[in-house]
């Protein structure tokens, strides 16, 4: 039976909906949920700890009373998390189960608007959020969850529309931001939070616009100039508008981690850690800057010992290494970094391939 999950659930990281195998046309159906999206990359959120029974049919009158035709086989798997649901929670559909249409939340095969209770779930059965439609709109409290069960945000819904307060937890539990929405757009003071628990900043709305003080104001001037110094390419005057922002408020991510990036583009990779540093001293799960961080650390060490290919109008272009020795120590703290990046989200090619190389 193990032999035959593992090979099961290979194949279901490998192929995805309607894929083409040996010529056979193969659909999964998780917990009755047709699985129609490419599961994520890299990383599968369903492993053999979840899953209560897998039945494979082949036989095509059998796969037709299950209401798919033109398949070669259906595997249809069960989590645990799915066999332990009462049969009132089992009857309540997920928003996989339906399509909307002109805006409006319909069940499948359903010409009525769905009103109602819904709850979706992650692929291993545990709830990833839930609801309530009216006449095919979302009205009342929408609740979304982190895979591990711990809220990840909340909105009210008045006709479809945010209407009341909003709140978005971090991963760990602490308190994001807190506000009130009106008519869809944010208004009155909006508070936000460093996952550490201390105040980022306080910001009020109007109808969805910004009301700033003076010295906000002057502080996201500087980010705006540093920023546009930065896309053409004068990574030293970005570095310096950003030392003036740091300077107005040192307490506050965003500065550090625009200046580090700046650090890293002109290769002061030292620099650059420094700076991922603090902002990872204030916000803890700053996804980009661990990241960054990580990759800061890689090609110091690509470039260490580098020659100089070309000098001209100021830009230095430099020869890497490539695949460098790193000390130990190093790696794993690259790894560390990567590996909680991803987890917060930095699900990008490069990082699971950086994952595979630093990570062994």
């Amino acid at each position: 039976m193990k032999i035959l999950f593992t090979t099961l659930l290979f194949l279901f990281l490998m192929v995805f909906a309607f894929a083409q195998e040996a010529e056979e046309r193969i659909l999964y159906v998780v917990d009755s949920i047709p699985v129609t999206d490419e599961p994520e990359e890299g990383f599968s959120s369903l492993s053999e700890a979840d899953i209560q029974e897998i039945t494979v049919v082949t036989d095509k009158a059998a796969i037709e009373q299950y209401g798919y035709k033109d398949l070669d086989k259906v595997i249809l798997i069960t989590t645990k998390a799915y066999a332990s649901r009462s049969s009132e929670l089992k009857q309540i559909p997920s928003t996989k189960a339906m399509e909307r249409i002109d805006g409006k939340w319909h069940l499948i095969n359903s010409p009525t608007h769905y009103s109602g209770p819904f709850i979706d779930y992650f692929l291993n059965g545990k709830k990833q959020g839930e609801g309530n439609f009216k006449e095919g709109v979302v009205e009342g409290i929408r609740t979304v969850y982190y895979p591990d069960g711990k809220k990840n945000f909340q909105r009210n819904y008045s006709n479809g529309i945010e209407n009341g307060e909003a709140e978005q937890y971090f991963p760990n539990g602490q308190l994001k931001y807190k506000g009130v929405f009106k008519d869809g757009k944010e208004n009155g003071n909006w508070e936000e939070w460093y996952s550490t628990g201390n105040l980022k900043r306080l910001t009020e709305f109007k109808a969805g616009k910004t009301m700033p003080s003076k010295e906000q104001e002057k502080y996201h001037t500087l980010l705006s100039k540093a920023n546009q110094q930065f896309r053409e390419g004068n990574f030293q005057g970005s570095v310096k508008t950003l030392d003036k922002a740091i300077e107005l408020d040192p307490n506050y991510t965003d500065a550090y981690f625009e200046r580090g990036t700046a650090y890293f583009y002109d290769l002061k990779f030292d620099e650059a850690i420094k700076d991922y540093n603090k902002t990872l001293e204030l916000e803890p799960l700053h996804m980009k800057a661990l990241s960054n961080r990580a990759f800061a650390r890689i090609r110091k060490y690509e470039f260490k010992g580098r020659r100089t290919l070309s000098k001209t109008n100021g830009v230095t272009v430099l020869a890497s290494r490539g695949k460098a020795e790193i000390p130990r120590e190093e790696q794993e703290q690259i790894c560390a970094d990567l590996k909680q990046g991803y987890q917060l989200g930095d699900k990008k090619q490069m990082i699971i391939n950086a994952i595979k190389t630093y990570c062994k």
